[in-house]
């Protein structure tokens, strides 16, 4: 077994070593699987909040699409697999999943519903630190536009969400301003979250907010650095023509002096 930090997560994927056609089918599944794993995060809003009941049946539609989709992308997966049981004891992460999809999905017991969507969000997060992960444009300087951007609707959304969620949120206003303090981890306290599913929503915009500062801090951090390394870079290419110059002459003073 692989000793990588995403394989004892759980997010193993397909061994280097394995065949093309896995490796092919995990590029092709990987972002669809990501926004998979992210419904877990409204399915458990919508469960806890509320609103009107039909919310409650998207919630329980939502358990199932979940529940269908991992288990087909397992199934599939260890199918194509050179290693199927290495590919399940690396990706152990899906079954967790799986099984807490399918609590969910067929009425467990309400307070073990809570636990395992609220670990169904932790999962959610964790598969979307690794596509973060994997968007290496967001740590050059090309990547500054995207990151403002991502961090801008990121709060958008979450201050919608709180002012949605939460009756004692009055106005949006107010919502984008709990999602701001909570993402920045400052909590003022003048705004809380008072339903189950804004205290929720709040823990995982901890995480998205720790996720982002994170982000923002390498990205300045890389700003920096990759400025000095451009100017090295530049001045080893320098280096190298101005030798290959020397060089060119050297060799054509030994043939002048050799043809005399």
């Amino acid at each position: 077994m692989t000793h990588s930090p995403l394989v004892w997560l759980g997010l193993g994927g397909v061994a280097p070593d394995d065949n093309k056609v896995a490796r092919h089918w995990q590029d092709r599944l990987h972002w669809i699987m990501v926004a998979v794993a992210l419904m877990s995060v409204p399915a458990y809003l919508l469960s806890t909040s509320e609103l009107h009941p039909v919310w409650h049946d998207v919630a329980s539609v939502l358990d199932f699409v979940i529940l269908i989709a991992f288990v087909v992308e397992l199934a599939w997966m260890m199918k194509v697999s050179s290693f199927p049981l290495r590919y399940l004891l690396e990706n152990w992460l899906n079954v967790v999943i799986i099984c807490g999809a399918a609590a969910a999905a067929f009425g467990a017991a309400t307070e073990w519903i809570a636990i395992v969507r609220a670990m169904r969000a932790a999962v959610a997060v964790l598969v979307l630190v690794r596509t973060v992960a994997e968007l290496r444009v967001l740590f050059t300087r090309k990547g500054a536009p995207m990151l403002l951007g991502i961090a801008v609707f990121t709060m958008l959304t979450l201050g919608a969400l709180f002012y949605w969620l939460d009756p004692a949120i009055r106005t949006f206003t107010d919502g984008l301003w709990l999602a701001f303090i909570t993402g920045a981890t400052v909590g003022y306290g003048d705004i809380v979250p008072t339903t189950p599913a804004t205290r929720m929503l709040a823990a995982l915009t901890v995480l998205v907010g720790v996720a982002m500062m994170t982000v923002f801090t390498a990205h300045v951090v890389t700003f920096f650095i990759g400025g000095e390394e451009a100017k090295m870079r530049d001045a080893l290419q320098r280096e190298i023509r101005e030798l290959r110059d020397e060089i060119r002459e050297l060799r054509d003073e030994l043939k002048a002096r050799t043809d005399k």
